[in-house]
C-alpha cells in the first residue's frame, strides 16, 4: 500500500506545473518589437489604454489588446484603469457612442494569443505576466521601472 501511495505522490508531484524563472507576479505591458516605446509614465500608459492617446511618436495607431476574464485582466482594470468590469464596459460603450473609438479593445483568450497578436501587429499593446514574457515582444518600463523591480506599478500583490 505504501508503494502505491508513494507512486501516486510521485506522479502527482511530477504533474504539477513548475514555477517559471522570472515569474515575479508582475504584469508586464508588452508591445510589438518595432515600437519606439521603451519607457512610459503611468499617466501616458493610462491614456493609451483608455484610447485617449491614439498614435505613437512613429505615427502608428495603437491597438489595445485585453485578455478576456482572467486574473491579468482583473489586475490591469484595478491598477491601471482603476475601475471594475462594469465601469470599463460603460467607459468603452460611451467612448464608442461619442466617436472617440471605433470599438472596445480586442479581447483574446490566452497568453499565447496575446503574445502572438502583439508580436504580429505594429502598434499593438497588451499585457502578460512577467514570467510569460518571451523574445517575440518587448516589455515596457513604467515610470522607469521594469517588471520585477521594487515599486513597479503593476504588481499582483
Amino acid at each position: 500500500m505504501r508503494k502505491l501511495f508513494s507512486l501516486w505522490m510521485a506522479i502527482t508531484l511530477l504533474s504539477l506545473p513548475l514555477a517559471r524563472a522570472g515569474d515575479t507576479g508582475d504584469l508586464a505591458i508588452i508591445v510589438n518589437k518595432s515600437s519606439p516605446l521603451d519607457n512610459v509614465t503611468s499617466a501616458e500608459l493610462l491614456k493609451i489604454f483608455r484610447a485617449e492617446k491614439r498614435k505613437g511618436s512613429d505615427g502608428v495607431k495603437y491597438v489595445i489588446v485585453m485578455r478576456d476574464a482572467s486574473p491579468e485582466r482583473t489586475l490591469i482594470l484595478a491598477k491601471l484603469y482603476e475601475m471594475g468590469e462594469e465601469d470599463y464596459a460603460k467607459y468603452f460603450l460611451q467612448a464608442t457612442f461619442v466617436g472617440m473609438v471605433q470599438s472596445a479593445p480586442r479581447e483574446l483568450t490566452s497568453v499565447a494569443a496575446m503574445r502572438q497578436y502583439v508580436a504580429g501587429t505594429p502598434g499593438a499593446i497588451g499585457y502578460v505576466w512577467a514570467g510569460d514574457l518571451d523574445d517575440s515582444v518587448k516589455a515596457l518600463k513604467i515610470d522607469g521601472k521594469a517588471p520585477g523591480e521594487p515599486d513597479y506599478k503593476l504588481k499582483a500583490k
